[in-house]
């Protein structure tokens, strides 16, 4: 293989990697069935290149090697579409959580009132027999 098709393939793969990995997800939700098709599809062209390379075909078995991951590459970025968004995202300033968990309970919390209610929870219940 020529020293120019190897720095572009080499060159490719790493843009590849960088844009599903580090890039803005998509903007919106990809289907489950495109993913997996696109996975699918890798995994197929991962054993195409396997058997290229076995029987000696070094330029198929690369090129199907740079499909597959390709395909996978592409499949890991849409995926990435359907991940929450971030603090950082809205700009709201100051730190925290994300917003999307339970709200804790307020700082003055009656405890007495807790367990009183606990305990006649406990007493009044319907017990299941075992």
């Amino acid at each position: 293989m020529a020293t120019a098709l190897k720095l572009t393939l080499v060159l490719l793969l790493i843009g590849s990697l960088l844009v599903a990995y580090l890039a803005p997800p998509p903007a919106r939700q990809v289907d489950m069935r495109v993913r997996g098709l696109l996975v699918g599809l890798g995994l197929l062209c991962y054993g195409v290149a396997a058997m290229a390379l076995t029987t000696g075909s070094v330029l198929a078995g690369v090129l199907s090697l740079m499909v597959a991951s390709e395909l996978v590459c592409a499949a890991g970025w849409l995926g990435r579409g359907d991940s929450p968004g971030t603090d950082e995202d809205e700009g709201g300033g100051g730190g925290g959580g994300g917003g999307r968990g339970p709200k804790p309970p307020p700082l003055d919390w009656d405890w007495d009132a807790f367990e009183q209610s606990f305990r006649r929870y406990a007493r009044e219940r319907d017990r299941q027999p075992i």
